[in-house]
Protein backbone atom coordinates (compact mmCIF):
# COMPACT_ATOMS: atom_id res chain seq x y z
CA UNK A 1 0.00 0.00 0.00
CA UNK A 2 0.87 3.70 -0.37
CA UNK A 3 2.99 5.03 2.46
CA UNK A 4 0.93 7.97 3.49
CA UNK A 5 3.85 9.36 5.76
CA UNK A 6 1.88 8.91 9.90
CA UNK A 7 3.90 8.49 12.99
CA UNK A 8 2.94 5.79 14.87
CA UNK A 9 0.92 6.20 17.47
CA UNK A 10 2.11 7.22 20.27
CA UNK A 11 0.10 4.41 22.49
CA UNK A 12 2.33 1.53 23.36
CA UNK A 13 1.48 -1.71 22.56
CA UNK A 14 2.16 -5.20 24.87
CA UNK A 15 3.93 -7.66 22.98
CA UNK A 16 1.83 -10.69 22.99
CA UNK A 17 2.33 -13.33 26.33
CA UNK A 18 -0.10 -15.48 24.96
CA UNK A 19 -0.63 -18.04 22.02
CA UNK A 20 -1.98 -16.75 18.98
CA UNK A 21 -4.80 -19.04 19.20
CA UNK A 22 -6.22 -17.52 22.46
CA UNK A 23 -5.31 -14.49 21.68
CA UNK A 24 -7.75 -14.30 18.44
CA UNK A 25 -10.38 -16.33 20.59
CA UNK A 26 -10.35 -12.99 22.99
CA UNK A 27 -10.44 -10.54 20.14
CA UNK A 28 -13.15 -12.52 18.42
CA UNK A 29 -15.34 -11.82 21.46
CA UNK A 30 -14.83 -8.66 21.95
CA UNK A 31 -15.34 -7.70 18.30
CA UNK A 32 -18.84 -9.58 18.20
CA UNK A 33 -20.14 -8.13 21.24
CA UNK A 34 -19.51 -4.33 19.80
CA UNK A 35 -20.93 -5.90 16.52
CA UNK A 36 -23.73 -7.50 18.01
CA UNK A 37 -24.55 -4.21 19.40
CA UNK A 38 -24.16 -2.06 16.29
CA UNK A 39 -26.89 -4.87 14.77
CA UNK A 40 -29.23 -5.08 16.89
CA UNK A 41 -30.23 -1.45 16.77
CA UNK A 42 -30.68 -0.75 13.64
CA UNK A 43 -34.30 -0.23 12.04
CA UNK A 44 -32.87 0.14 8.39
CA UNK A 45 -31.73 -2.90 6.08
CA UNK A 46 -28.03 -2.93 6.82
CA UNK A 47 -25.20 -4.07 4.53
CA UNK A 48 -21.95 -5.57 6.47
CA UNK A 49 -19.02 -5.17 4.91
CA UNK A 50 -16.14 -6.52 5.54
CA UNK A 51 -12.63 -5.03 4.60
CA UNK A 52 -10.66 -7.91 5.78
CA UNK A 53 -7.11 -6.67 4.21
CA UNK A 54 -4.99 -5.14 1.67
CA UNK A 55 -1.60 -6.17 0.27
CA UNK A 56 0.77 -5.35 -2.11
CA UNK A 57 2.06 -7.48 -5.30
CA UNK A 58 4.80 -8.63 -5.36
CA UNK A 59 4.10 -10.35 -2.22
CA UNK A 60 5.67 -9.21 1.39
CA UNK A 61 5.96 -12.47 3.45
CA UNK A 62 4.87 -10.44 6.52
CA UNK A 63 1.99 -8.73 5.02
CA UNK A 64 0.55 -11.95 3.19
CA UNK A 65 1.19 -13.68 6.52
CA UNK A 66 -1.12 -11.10 8.26
CA UNK A 67 -3.70 -11.33 5.34
CA UNK A 68 -4.07 -15.02 5.51
CA UNK A 69 -4.26 -15.21 9.71
CA UNK A 70 -6.72 -11.85 8.62
CA UNK A 71 -8.73 -13.94 6.04
CA UNK A 72 -9.34 -16.94 8.59
CA UNK A 73 -10.42 -14.14 11.80
CA UNK A 74 -13.21 -12.75 9.21
CA UNK A 75 -15.01 -15.67 8.47
CA UNK A 76 -15.24 -16.73 11.96
CA UNK A 77 -16.46 -13.13 12.63
CA UNK A 78 -19.09 -13.62 9.44
CA UNK A 79 -19.72 -17.20 11.08
CA UNK A 80 -20.98 -15.58 14.49
CA UNK A 81 -22.65 -12.75 12.46
CA UNK A 82 -24.90 -15.12 10.73
CA UNK A 83 -25.34 -17.91 13.62
CA UNK A 84 -26.68 -14.96 15.87
CA UNK A 85 -28.73 -12.87 12.90
CA UNK A 86 -29.19 -15.64 10.77
CA UNK A 87 -29.36 -14.29 7.37
CA UNK A 88 -30.87 -10.58 8.31
CA UNK A 89 -28.25 -8.61 7.30
CA UNK A 90 -26.37 -9.09 3.77
CA UNK A 91 -22.14 -9.70 3.81
CA UNK A 92 -20.26 -8.17 1.49
CA UNK A 93 -16.16 -9.81 1.94
CA UNK A 94 -13.58 -7.57 0.54
CA UNK A 95 -10.11 -7.62 -0.28
CA UNK A 96 -7.60 -4.45 -1.16
CA UNK A 97 -5.03 -5.21 -3.09
CA UNK A 98 -2.24 -2.79 -4.35
CA UNK A 99 -0.30 -2.93 -7.85
CA UNK A 100 -2.48 -5.33 -9.22
CA UNK A 101 -2.78 -5.72 -12.98
CA UNK A 102 -2.98 -8.46 -15.99
CA UNK A 103 0.54 -9.24 -14.95
CA UNK A 104 0.14 -9.64 -11.48
CA UNK A 105 -3.50 -10.76 -11.71
CA UNK A 106 -2.41 -14.94 -12.00
CA UNK A 107 -0.51 -14.76 -9.16
CA UNK A 108 -2.98 -12.83 -6.95
CA UNK A 109 -5.71 -15.82 -7.70
CA UNK A 110 -3.36 -18.32 -6.78
CA UNK A 111 -3.35 -16.71 -3.46
CA UNK A 112 -6.60 -15.37 -2.90
CA UNK A 113 -7.48 -19.35 -3.74
CA UNK A 114 -5.31 -20.82 -1.12
CA UNK A 115 -6.48 -17.87 1.55
CA UNK A 116 -10.09 -19.19 1.09
CA UNK A 117 -8.87 -22.90 1.60
CA UNK A 118 -11.13 -24.26 4.58
CA UNK A 119 -13.24 -20.64 4.59
CA UNK A 120 -16.75 -22.07 5.36
CA UNK A 121 -18.39 -18.38 5.39
CA UNK A 122 -16.18 -16.72 2.55
CA UNK A 123 -15.74 -18.35 -0.27
CA UNK A 124 -14.92 -17.00 -3.67
CA UNK A 125 -18.39 -16.33 -5.04
CA UNK A 126 -18.79 -13.91 -2.05
CA UNK A 127 -15.57 -12.21 -1.98
CA UNK A 128 -14.85 -8.97 -3.78
CA UNK A 129 -11.23 -7.92 -5.00
CA UNK A 130 -10.97 -4.47 -4.87
CA UNK A 131 -7.99 -2.68 -7.00
CA UNK A 132 -6.74 0.06 -5.58
CA UNK A 133 -5.60 1.20 -8.87
CA UNK A 134 -9.15 1.18 -10.05
CA UNK A 135 -10.23 2.89 -7.32
CA UNK A 136 -7.46 5.72 -7.69
CA UNK A 137 -8.52 6.33 -11.57
CA UNK A 138 -12.61 6.30 -9.78
CA UNK A 139 -11.45 8.92 -7.55
CA UNK A 140 -9.55 11.00 -9.82
CA UNK A 141 -12.94 11.25 -12.22
CA UNK A 142 -15.29 12.03 -9.44
CA UNK A 143 -13.03 14.77 -8.95
CA UNK A 144 -12.95 16.22 -12.36
CA UNK A 145 -17.01 15.54 -11.99
CA UNK A 146 -18.19 16.60 -8.43
CA UNK A 147 -17.59 19.84 -7.93
CA UNK A 148 -18.50 19.13 -4.45
CA UNK A 149 -16.43 16.87 -3.93
CA UNK A 150 -12.77 18.75 -5.36
CA UNK A 151 -14.25 22.14 -3.47
CA UNK A 152 -13.89 20.16 -0.19
CA UNK A 153 -10.05 20.20 0.42
CA UNK A 154 -7.52 23.13 0.62
CA UNK A 155 -4.34 23.41 -1.28
CA UNK A 156 -1.52 23.39 0.99
CA UNK A 157 2.06 22.72 -0.15
CA UNK A 158 1.02 20.63 -2.87
CA UNK A 159 -0.75 18.94 -0.68
CA UNK A 160 -4.91 18.28 -0.28
CA UNK A 161 -6.38 18.21 2.74
CA UNK A 162 -10.14 17.93 3.88
CA UNK A 163 -11.31 21.35 4.99
CA UNK A 164 -13.47 21.31 7.96
CA UNK A 165 -14.25 23.75 10.69
CA UNK A 166 -14.57 21.55 13.55
CA UNK A 167 -10.79 19.44 13.34
CA UNK A 168 -8.37 19.06 11.33
CA UNK A 169 -6.45 16.28 9.56
CA UNK A 170 -3.04 15.46 9.71
CA UNK A 171 -3.03 13.51 6.74
CA UNK A 172 -3.24 14.58 3.35
CA UNK A 173 -5.96 13.04 0.73
CA UNK A 174 -3.79 13.96 -2.41
CA UNK A 175 -1.23 15.88 -3.97
CA UNK A 176 -2.20 18.66 -6.00
CA UNK A 177 -0.41 19.02 -9.58
CA UNK A 178 0.91 22.15 -11.69
CA UNK A 179 -2.42 22.12 -12.74
CA UNK A 180 -4.26 22.50 -9.65
CA UNK A 181 -5.83 18.74 -9.92
CA UNK A 182 -6.16 16.73 -7.17
CA UNK A 183 -3.97 13.41 -7.72
CA UNK A 184 -5.91 10.81 -5.10
CA UNK A 185 -3.74 8.89 -2.36
CA UNK A 186 -4.92 7.72 1.18
CA UNK A 187 -8.10 8.97 1.82
CA UNK A 188 -9.34 9.61 -0.99
CA UNK A 189 -9.08 6.24 -2.77
CA UNK A 190 -10.85 4.84 0.44
CA UNK A 191 -13.47 7.61 -0.29
CA UNK A 192 -14.03 5.95 -3.52
CA UNK A 193 -13.67 2.27 -1.87
CA UNK A 194 -16.66 3.28 0.31
CA UNK A 195 -18.51 4.91 -3.21
CA UNK A 196 -18.09 1.50 -4.77
CA UNK A 197 -19.34 -0.84 -2.05
CA UNK A 198 -22.30 1.57 -1.30
CA UNK A 199 -23.49 1.90 -4.90
CA UNK A 200 -23.37 -1.72 -5.14
CA UNK A 201 -25.16 -2.23 -2.13
CA UNK A 202 -28.43 -0.10 -3.06
CA UNK A 203 -28.13 -1.39 -6.53
CA UNK A 204 -27.40 -4.77 -6.32
CA UNK A 205 -28.85 -6.10 -2.77
CA UNK A 206 -31.40 -3.46 -1.86
CA UNK A 207 -32.81 -1.94 -5.00
CA UNK A 208 -31.82 1.77 -4.02
CA UNK A 209 -33.69 1.25 -0.41
CA UNK A 210 -32.37 3.64 2.06
CA UNK A 211 -29.78 1.26 3.86
CA UNK A 212 -27.01 1.50 6.60
CA UNK A 213 -23.58 0.04 5.96
CA UNK A 214 -21.91 -1.30 8.85
CA UNK A 215 -18.34 -1.02 7.73
CA UNK A 216 -15.58 -3.13 9.26
CA UNK A 217 -12.49 -2.57 8.19
CA UNK A 218 -8.46 -4.35 9.56
CA UNK A 219 -5.20 -2.69 8.96
CA UNK A 220 -1.84 -3.81 9.65
CA UNK A 221 -0.05 -0.79 9.40
CA UNK A 222 -1.15 2.50 11.83
CA UNK A 223 -0.84 4.47 8.17
CA UNK A 224 -3.48 2.21 6.85
CA UNK A 225 -5.78 2.36 9.48
CA UNK A 226 -5.27 6.06 9.40
CA UNK A 227 -5.83 6.54 5.97
CA UNK A 228 -9.08 4.49 6.12
CA UNK A 229 -10.83 6.65 8.55
CA UNK A 230 -9.55 9.45 6.35
CA UNK A 231 -11.43 7.77 4.30
CA UNK A 232 -14.69 7.61 6.15
CA UNK A 233 -14.35 11.67 7.31
CA UNK A 234 -14.38 12.47 3.22
CA UNK A 235 -17.33 10.10 2.43
CA UNK A 236 -19.55 11.29 5.33
CA UNK A 237 -19.02 14.91 4.58
CA UNK A 238 -19.01 14.98 0.51
CA UNK A 239 -20.64 12.06 -0.82
CA UNK A 240 -22.75 10.04 2.10
CA UNK A 241 -24.48 8.02 -0.52
CA UNK A 242 -25.82 5.94 2.35
CA UNK A 243 -25.42 6.16 6.01
CA UNK A 244 -22.00 4.49 7.15
CA UNK A 245 -21.12 3.42 10.62
CA UNK A 246 -17.28 2.46 10.65
CA UNK A 247 -15.59 0.21 13.09
CA UNK A 248 -11.55 0.62 12.17
CA UNK A 249 -8.98 -1.41 13.75
CA UNK A 250 -5.20 -1.29 13.74
CA UNK A 251 -4.78 -4.99 14.11
CA UNK A 252 -1.63 -6.49 14.43
CA UNK A 253 -1.09 -9.80 15.21
CA UNK A 254 2.56 -9.24 16.76
CA UNK A 255 1.00 -7.00 19.10
CA UNK A 256 -1.55 -7.77 22.24
CA UNK A 257 -3.73 -5.46 21.53
CA UNK A 258 -5.70 -3.82 18.85
CA UNK A 259 -6.71 -0.17 18.37
CA UNK A 260 -10.20 0.51 17.44
CA UNK A 261 -11.78 3.60 16.42
CA UNK A 262 -15.69 3.96 15.98
CA UNK A 263 -18.28 6.60 14.62
CA UNK A 264 -21.52 7.38 13.90
CA UNK A 265 -21.48 9.50 10.87
CA UNK A 266 -24.14 11.45 12.25
CA UNK A 267 -21.50 12.86 14.09
CA UNK A 268 -17.91 13.83 13.67
CA UNK A 269 -16.05 12.69 16.76
CA UNK A 270 -13.95 9.32 16.61
CA UNK A 271 -14.04 7.33 19.83
CA UNK A 272 -10.61 5.25 19.73
CA UNK A 273 -10.57 2.21 22.02
CA UNK A 274 -7.87 -0.34 23.10
CA UNK A 275 -8.78 -3.91 23.37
Amino acid sequence: MENCNVEIDSNEYNRPTKEYSIWEDEKLELIVDYTDKKLEFTKKPTVVVLEIAHFMLPIQKENLEWAFKNMTFANRLCGKIIKKHKFKFKIIPTLLVNNLDDIKSDTSKEIIKTMLKNQKYINEKSLKIVSERNLKNRAFKALKKDEKLASSFINIDGKAYLKDDDYKHDLAAGFVNEKGDIIPRCGLILTSYLNLLSTLAKERLHKDRDINMLFISFSQHFHEYKRVMLGVDIYSKTLNNIEIDPMIFHFNYNQDQCQMSLKNCKSRVWEDLYL
